[in-house]
């Protein structure tokens, strides 16, 4: 009988013991999590895949072109001469001869070295992104790490117009990424964080704060001002045709917000679309008049096992800082469900086709497909490679 009291005795002090090793370890990681987040609850239920957003299987019908030789080509736009432009992880701009399949580097907008394109290494080499010609034939370039960039294709050459270390109205920029320009020459760019550079990406949707921005920059004067602030991670940008408002992907909360330019309602913003099935990157016009959004990854019901990683944990700032805390930002791609998607929206917010590849065969993810002379180009911003897709066989598939 003392025996037993004695083992017994001996269970509860190893039982209390590891009770006490866990509730330290708990307060150890709280003490210690890079971020700060707040409950967010995402819309419910998951979108599912049917009617426009039926599983198909066309992204694996893809091409790769320059498979393992280029790394995150991300975003793109066309020169006067059909030339493809692109911005790569390891800070260059590359013009690519769509005819010929071939690039040839434009600039670089950071240091030289071969070790560009490590995430240590970014902020000295730089991460050029959106990039779109304004009307004065000049090549517009948000760079995530150097500021907004002007370059000059003929003479190689690239001049910064705002500063990341001068940002808009006293708050400097963290994260520039995309852009696009009016009719004028008026360039609207965001800057998805007010704490977190691109490398710390992962941190700022699980913190998912809404300190994104939109800001506008006229070279007519040089003046940069904050457009619209409170963003969910600030991303993709789109003006409409007609010049009456922006789109604005807030990619941390799987919707899109449009903000008036004109009319009754200038200067105040809506939600365009809400609950879509991915986490919205970049956000670009194609040939029939609709607007084509890549997902960074997915989200909807079948997406994983367990359901949508950022919506279970959503409501749950503490469980965030721990994982944030324990987990090693290589190591978040874990969570990112295994399919590729890009979906079709239209003018007045409704999905109306979508793009896959179950499995994530040929395409690893979407950020951005650039429509030009019916080939789609598509990039992601860990891919090594370009996505092309011929537009042929999007008609061959009911697109």
């Amino acid at each position: 009988m003392f025996l037993l009291n004695v083992c017994g005795f001996q269970a509860r002090l190893e039982a209390a013991h590891a009770l006490w090793v866990g509730v330290i370890g708990i307060f150890f990681c709280l003490l210690t999590t890079p971020i700060d987040p707040l409950p967010y609850t995402f819309p419910y239920p998951l979108p599912r895949l049917e009617g426009p957003l039926e599983k198909n299987s066309i992204l694996q019908k893809a091409e790769r072109w320059f498979d393992g030789q280029i790394f995150g080509p991300e975003s793109f736009t066309v020169d006067e001469n059909g030339t493809l432009l692109t911005g790569t992880a390891d800070g260059k701009i590359l013009q690519i001869d769509i005819r010929r399949k071939s690039a040839v580097l434009v600039v670089r907008t950071g240091l030289d070295s071969p070790e560009c394109g490590s995430p240590e290494m970014e902020p000295l080499c730089g991460r050029p992104k959106g990039m779109k010609f304004g009307p004065d034939g000049k090549l517009y370039v948000v760079d995530s790490y150097k500021g907004l960039l002007r370059v000059n294709i003929q003479n190689k050459s690239f001049e910064i117009l705002v500063a990341n270390s001068e940002g808009s109205e006293g708050v400097p920029f963290k994260f520039l990424n995309s852009l696009d320009i009016d009719g004028n020459g008026i360039v609207y760019f965001t800057d998805p964080s007010d704490k977190w550079q691109r490398r710390d990406f992962r941190y700022a949707v699980l913190e998912n704060r809404a300190a994104g921005r939109l800001m506008r920059y006229d070279p007519r004067n040089g003046l940069c001002s904050t457009v619209l602030s409170g963003l969910y991670l600030a991303n993709g940008v789109s003006l409409s045709r007609d010049g009456t408002h922006i789109l604005v992907n807030e990619m941390s909360v799987a919707r899109i917000r449009r903000y008036y330019l004109t009319g009754e309602k200038a200067g105040t913003s809506d939600i365009f679309i809400d609950n879509l099935p991915g986490y919205p990157d970049n956000i670009k016009p194609n040939s029939r008049g609709n607007l084509y959004v890549g997902m960074g990854s997915v989200r909807f019901q079948g997406s994983s096992p367990i359901g949508s990683f950022l919506d279970i944990i959503g409501p749950y700032p503490k469980i965030k800082q721990i994982i944030a805390a324990i987990t090693p930002l290589k190591a978040y791609n874990a969570f990112m469900p295994k399919h590729a998607l890009c979906v079709e929206i239209d003018s007045s917010g409704k999905i109306v086709s979508s793009l896959h590849d179950p499995g994530a065969k040929k395409i690893g993810a979407v950020s951005e497909v650039f429509e030009f002379n019916n080939t789609f180009f598509i990039g992601h911003f860990q891919s090594p490679y370009l996505g092309v897709l011929n537009g042929s066989i999007m008609a061959g598939n009911g697109e």
